[in-house]
């Protein structure tokens, strides 16, 4: 081999390190790409520059180069590691789960490779694998807060919720987040009353990873019904509207069913969503005028905006109490204006429960109250079904309001 080659690629890869290091991804990957070039087939080049393109969300790209990486060095830790995470990234559950497991063999105290094993098995339906590889870890790692934190939830799912309550404890008492933990340890009925609303981590780590298949889910698997009632209220209207704010707006599902409500000249529909990748699908969809990831509540306290409806479709199932969000949208509805929600109905004993599901239900009678109480008068309450939950129907109230 040519010595200057050699020279050259090694002072390529050793730039791509100090600028991974550095945090200067894009540069990383060109000076790890010039040393490829030069040097087709190294290990070391191959994994690193499939590393920071995983690092640069094009998992699709990086796992080639990985799968290079193991074949011409079949112990390397990294290599296998890292594919697991793009095989998981690409939905590739299975084939994650097995490329992981793999890289355990290699080195099995890793606990970030453990909890991803963890993961995988339960989005592919196996949580007694789950537990098991969270089990295995916290023998390790006994005072891991992520790992009883997992181990909570899957204890949970498997109606377990005193276990479920005893390893949320724990996990606040090895420093776990104690907004997630106290939240997830009120959804099993553990001491202390239920926070106002779902943690944003909660609700990202929900969303942020779900966003690819998160309509084929919800509408093939889940009969997701709850935008066609939210849609068909504001039709009933008889309105044309200016502009219309879709609250919560997830990938987009209800803005085909508001471009028909819409004005002939001029109409809008803007969104907003906590969930970055939830927005980057709706904006695929090319039918916003403006989206933004951002709280639903500061975003209503802070925009200077206004509109002539507004719609929040399986969207305050996250948010316990809605009285700052029915401040925030009676601040930017136009006098006269439409505000068209879904709820999970509580006992009308009760304003707001948080349900073992984790979501909130809210009670008619203090829904009222509220919607009185922020100058809103009550033009329509149904039932219908949201969607189904192991083929079972889960029922909403649905309600339309009319700013006085």
């Amino acid at each position: 081999m040519d010595s200057s080659i050699f020279e050259r690629a090694r002072d390529h890869f050793n730039a791509g390190l100090q600028q991974l290091q550095g945090g200067q991804l894009q540069q990383a990957e060109a000076s790890f790409a010039q040393a490829l070039a030069l040097l087709p087939d190294r290990p070391s080049t191959l994994t690193n520059l499939g590393a920071v393109r995983l690092q640069l969300g094009r998992p699709a790209e990086a796992a080639p180069l990985l799968e290079q990486a193991v074949r011409a060095e079949p112990d390397n830790f990294e290599a296998w590691g890292h594919l697991g995470l793009a095989r998981a990234r690409l939905g590739q559950d299975a084939a994650a789960l097995a490329t992981i497991e793999h890289a355990l063999l290699l080195q099995p105290a890793h606990a970030g490779l453990r909890l991803e094993a963890a993961a995988a098995c339960g989005r592919l339906g196996r949580p007694e694998a789950a537990l098991a590889h969270v089990q295995q870890l916290l023998a390790q790692q006994p005072r891991h807060a992520t790992a009883w934190t997992l181990r909570g939830s899957l204890l949970r799912d498997l109606g377990r919720p005193a276990d479920a309550a005893a390893a949320f404890e724990q996990a606040l008492a090895c420093g776990g987040d104690a907004g997630l933990n106290r939240f997830l340890l009120a959804g099993v009925g553990g001491a202390g009353a239920a926070p106002q609303r779902a943690p944003d981590a909660y609700v990202r780590g929900l969303f942020d990873g779900y966003a690819g298949d998160f309509d084929q889910h919800l509408l093939q698997v889940l009969h997701y019904r709850a935008h066609e009632h939210v849609a068909a209220l504001l039709r009933r209207t008889g309105r044309r509207f200016d502009a219309v704010l879709d609250l919560g707006c997830g990938t987009g599902l209800l803005a085909p069913l508001l471009v028909p409500l819409l004005a002939a000249a001029g109409g809008r529909i803007d969104g907003v969503d906590l969930s970055p990748p939830m927005i980057e699908h709706a904006r695929a969809r090319g039918l916003y005028a403006q989206l933004e990831a951002a709280d639903l509540v500061a975003y209503l306290q802070a925009t200077p905006q206004h509109w002539d409806a507004v719609a929040a479709a399986d969207v305050f199932i996250y948010v316990g109490a809605l009285d700052a969000v029915f401040a925030g949208v009676a601040r930017v509805l136009a006098p006269g204006g439409w505000f068209a929600f879904s709820v999970e109905p509580a006992d009308d004993a009760h304003a707001v429960v948080l349900q073992p599901s984790l979501r909130y239900a809210h009670g008619e009678p203090a829904l009222r109250a509220l919607a009185a109480r922020h100058g809103f008068e009550v033009r329509a309450v149904e039932t219908g079904a949201i969607r189904e939950e192991q083929r079972r129907p889960i029922e909403g109230l649905y309600w339309l309001l009319q700013r006085r």
